[in-house]
C-alpha cells in the first residue's frame, strides 16, 4: 500500500500540473467531434512509468481534465477524468507487473529444459540406449535411437537460448506494451464516449487518439529511461 505523505502528494501534483500544460499548449482541434488531439499522453506515461498507478492515474485523469475544462472542452473533461485515469493506471499498473510475467515464462524454459536433461541422462544409464518415437495412428512420424544424450543437449541449448531471447525481448517491450495497452484504453474510452453519448463521427477521432498514443510512447519512454536514472542517483522513491 502507498503511504500518503508529502513526497508524494508533491510528486503528484507537479505530474498533474504538467499534465494540463502539456495538454493545454498543443491543441489541433478536431471539427467532426468537437475533440482535439494534444500531446498530453507523454507526461501521462512518464508519470505512470516513474512513479505506478496511482500517480499516473490522478495526474492523468485529473490533469487532462483540468485541461479540457481551461481550454474550453468542457464535454469532454467527465468522460477525460474517468478514461485518462485508467489509462494513466494501467500504464503504471503494467509496466511493473510484466516483468513478473516475463520472469515466469524464462523460468518454464530453464526448468524444462533441466527436466530434459535430466531425463535423457537417467535414461541413457537406465538403459544404456535412448529411444524416442513419435507416432500418429498406424503411422510413425519420428523415432530417435542412440547411445549417447546429444539429442538432449542439442534441445537444452535451444531452450536456453530461447529462454534469454525471450527475456531480452520482453525487457526492451515491457515500456512499449505498456503505454501501449493505455493508448489503446484511452482510443476505446472515447469512440465509446463520442459515438454513445455525445452521438458524433467518432471515428474521425480514432487516428488522432492512435496518435497521441504512439507519440506518447515515442515521447515517454527516452523522458522516463533518463529521468530514472536520475532519480536513482539522487535515491528518490519510484513508488510501486
Amino acid at each position: 500500500m502507498l503511504k500518503l505523505n508529502t513526497r508524494l502528494i508533491s510528486i503528484t501534483a507537479v505530474f498533474t500540473a504538467l499534465v494540463t500544460l502539456a495538454t493545454a499548449a498543443l491543441q489541433i482541434s478536431i471539427p467532426e467531434t468537437k475533440g482535439y488531439f494534444n500531446i498530453g499522453e507523454i507526461i501521462i506515461y512518464t508519470a505512470a512509468l516513474l512513479f505506478g498507478p496511482i500517480v499516473g492515474a490522478i495526474a492523468g485523469g485529473v490533469g487532462a481534465a483540468l485541461a479540457d475544462i481551461i481550454t474550453g472542452y468542457y464535454i469532454y473533461a467527465p468522460a477525460t477524468l474517468i478514461i485518462k485515469g485508467i489509462e494513466g493506471y494501467v500504464v503504471g499498473y503494467l509496466v511493473r507487473k510484466l516483468p513478473r510475467i516475463k520472469n515466469t515464462l524464462s523460468n518454464v524454459f530453464v526448468n524444462a529444459s533441466l527436466l530434459i536433461a535430466f531425463t535423457g541422462i537417467w535414461m541413457s544409464l537406465y538403459s544404456g540406449t535412448m529411444t524416442f518415437s513419435l507416432t500418429l495412428g498406424t503411422w510413425e512420424i519420428l523415432t530417435l535411437n542412440a547411445s549417447s544424450i546429444a539429442i538432449y543437449i542439442l534441445i537444452i541449448i535451444v531452450f536456453i537460448i530461447t529462454a534469454l531471447i525471450l527475456t531480452k525481448m520482453l525487457e526492451s517491450s515491457t515500456l512499449v506494451l505498456s503505454t501501449l495497452t493505455g493508448g489503446a484504453i484511452m482510443v476505446l474510452g472515447y469512440y465509446l464516449y463520442e459515438s454513445l453519448i455525445l452521438n458524433v463521427v467518432a471515428l474521425a477521432e480514432v487516428p488522432f487518439n492512435i496518435g497521441q498514443a504512439v507519440i506518447g510512447t515515442m515521447g515517454a519512454i527516452p523522458i522516463y529511461t533518463a529521468l530514472r536514472k536520475m532519480l536513482k542517483q539522487y535515491k528518490v522513491p519510484l513508488f510501486d
